[in-house]
């Protein structure tokens, strides 16, 4: 098995070096041994996506990855399986389109994994300055504020009274701050999103994503 593990390693680690030249700075790529989770990033292309660097533990990538999935069950009689088309969340709360292949050894046990993540981010915020440029009337915030009374709040007095659950992550705590300040109307105030992301201490952009989802789903 230690012949096989080292071998996808192996030819894994060149398609990543291939792809260190060719790899958007939005876009990382990483190789796992899944046989030491403790240090299984064995080399990694564009780390600052996810914060990660060579040698950093399993554990330590998004959350809610689905990729990982597959080393729930250890008799897989397949050589790899991909998982693809689902998202993951950094510690910083930065959403990312990820994608992941496992390979199995003969007797069925995860060996290897090579992970893509892309931080949409970058994207939004390009679209955004694109929108605005050519839509400056429709993309610029509205001066008006038809909330009544709430235009006389502050939202750091707003923010100030969540408090995250005993069984929630930070990462469920911002959204849940982020979808219920959305809720009251209160990034219909001019700046709203600039100070609620430094109250949360993320990104404005990871605001926005927030916010689009749940326009999506409205």
């Amino acid at each position: 098995m230690t012949d096989e593990r080292e071998r996808l390693i192996t030819i894994l680690t060149a398609s990543l070096e291939a792809l260190r030249t060719t790899l958007p700075l939005n876009t990382e790529a990483v190789l796992h041994d899944l046989t030491r989770p403790e240090s299984s990033v064995v080399n990694i292309v564009n780390g600052h996506v996810s914060g990660r660097k060579a040698g950093d533990a399993l554990l330590s990538g998004p959350e809610d990855d689905t990729g990982f999935l597959g080393l729930l069950n250890a008799s897989q009689r397949v050589p790899s399986q991909v998982f693809s088309g689902y998202t993951t969340t950094t510690l910083s709360g930065t959403t990312l389109n990820s994608a992941s292949t496992i390979y199995y050894s003969e007797d069925g046990v995860p060996l290897v994994a090579f992970c893509i993540n892309v931080d949409m981010d970058v994207v939004l915020k390009l679209k955004r300055d694109l929108d605005y440029l050519l839509h400056p009337a429709a993309a610029a915030e509205s001066p008006d504020n038809p909330l009544g009374e709430i235009q006389d709040k502050s939202l750091d007095d707003v923010i100030s009274k969540y408090r995250p659950t005993g069984s929630e992550s930070k990462i469920d705590f911002r959204k849940r701050v982020i979808s219920e300040i959305h809720a009251q109307g209160f990034f219909k105030i001019k700046g709203s999103v600039n100070h609620v992301a430094k109250a949360l201490g993320v990104t404005r952009y990871t605001v926005y994503n927030y916010l689009d989802k749940l326009n999506d789903k409205a």
